[in-house]
């Protein structure tokens, strides 16, 4: 869609979206924690108990999203200011948007908990398709900035549809239930879970708006351009977090071990992230072709910086899965300190591009040694754990 938008257009339809993926946190939130939940009762068996689970959660969520519609569109007159923007309508646009795909993961969270992966790749399929019809319908015909955002509210219904009917599936199937005792996360884990994936898009999105705030039009369209490209190595990669999690809370429910499934997830997210990120370096003029035409030349003194940002961030994100599923979550106050550093570091290194990407590039990396260096200790206490229960075990005398 950059394609067809002015230098301006296209920065501030960025900044929206930056700020749009951040207002809609919650959303990544619900998903991961319905997926949380489905995938230990569908383990278990209990159908009727996720059914109940995901009426009260459709209710919530409603809730939520409404009081966000109407939120953001009051509000707008004051984010237009702070975002530097020529129009209202972008950030009206966005509200709708805003409320739509914090209603959207709902039905993804339960596909994805059921390891239903077809049904998900349907819904994103869906989601992704209302993306591009509507976006590049708009922007060709003239819609600017608004239109273009108009595509984040088309691909949230279409999501929505597609993913209540992959959804009802999973609900239709008979209640089995095994042994085991659930173990629902209490709110004060929620909001653990809520705060690592605040982390998480704070690091990857806040950039984008220093450069917008501090830059001029045609460098903050520069800079997302750039951005885009980079994030084609966080996407790629952070895909395996998907499919990761839930294997990780269907393992734990069973009591077997995880640090396997997490290598095998990091060895596979190398391989698709790095394929993806040697295709952009070796060829960055053709990537950028591909996506911007003529419009936007290779930011090639930032682009390795910023692949690499991204990359470090995938390992982040797909570790991050690994902590959420295994119910391992002290790890938020880590991120919590991470964002708040690296945001202070924009506030102070914003002479240049580069010493924005720099404080992201080193924010990125210490997020990620600080996960990995979590999922260590994790699997050291899991096995010293082991250990303990083997001896008390063999302590035990046997009855004839």
């Amino acid at each position: 869609m950059a394609r067809g938008l002015e230098p301006r257009a296209y920065a501030e339809a960025f900044a929206v979206l930056g700020a749009l993926s951040l207002l809609v946190t919650p959303a990544q939130v619900i998903q991961t924690l319905v997926a949380r939940r489905a995938a230990e009762l569908v383990a278990l068996g209990r159908l009727n108990e996720l059914r109940a689970v995901t009426r009260t959660i459709v209710r919530r969520t409603g809730l939520v999203s409404l009081i966000l519609m109407l939120g953001i569109a009051a509000l707008s007159p004051l984010i237009q200011t702070a975002l530097q923007l020529t129009s209202p309508w972008p950030v009206v646009v966005a509200g709708v948007a805003a409320g739509a795909l914090t209603f959207e993961p709902v039905a993804r969270g339960i596909t994805q908990g059921a390891r239903e992966f077809v049904g998900l790749g349907f819904a994103l399929a869906a989601h992704g398709l209302g993306r591009l019809v509507v976006g590049a319908v708009t922007v060709l015909t003239g819609g600017g900035a608004t239109g273009a955002l108009l595509a984040s509210p088309a691909s949230a219904f279409a999501g929505i549809v597609f993913g209540w009917l992959s959804a009802r599936r999973v609900l239709n199937q008979p209640d089995v239930p095994a042994e085991q005792e659930s173990s629902p996360l209490r709110i004060s884990d929620h909001v653990r879970v809520a705060l690592i994936l605040f982390a998480l898009a704070g690091l990857l999105h806040v950039d984008v708006l220093a450069v917008k705030a501090y830059f001029s039009p045609d460098e903050a369209a520069a800079y997302a351009a750039l951005a885009l490209i980079g994030r084609i190595v966080f996407w790629s990669g952070m895909m395996v977090g998907i499919v990761l999690l839930p294997f990780v809370v269907w393992r734990a429910a069973a009591g077997a071990g995880v640090i396997r499934a997490y290598l095998a997830s990091l060895l596979l997210m190398a391989t698709v992230s790095g394929a993806s990120a040697l295709i952009i370096l070796v060829w960055p003029e053709g990537v950028y072709g591909l996506v911007f035409g003529d419009r936007y030349p290779p930011y090639v003194e930032l682009l390795p910086l910023y692949v690499a940002a991204a990359a470090l961030l995938a390992i982040a994100a797909v570790t991050a899965s690994l902590h959420i599923g295994a119910g391992h979550l002290r790890v938020w106050m880590g991120l919590a300190v991470i964002l708040v550093a690296t945001v202070t570091g924009y506030a102070f290194a914003h002479d240049s591009p580069r010493s924005v990407l720099t404080v992201l590039l080193v924010g990125t990396a210490i997020a990620a040694v600080y996960l990995v260096a979590e999922a260590i200790a994790l699997a050291h206490h899991r096995r010293a754990t082991a250990i303990r229960a083997e001896r008390q075990g063999a302590d035990v005398p046997s009855r004839p």
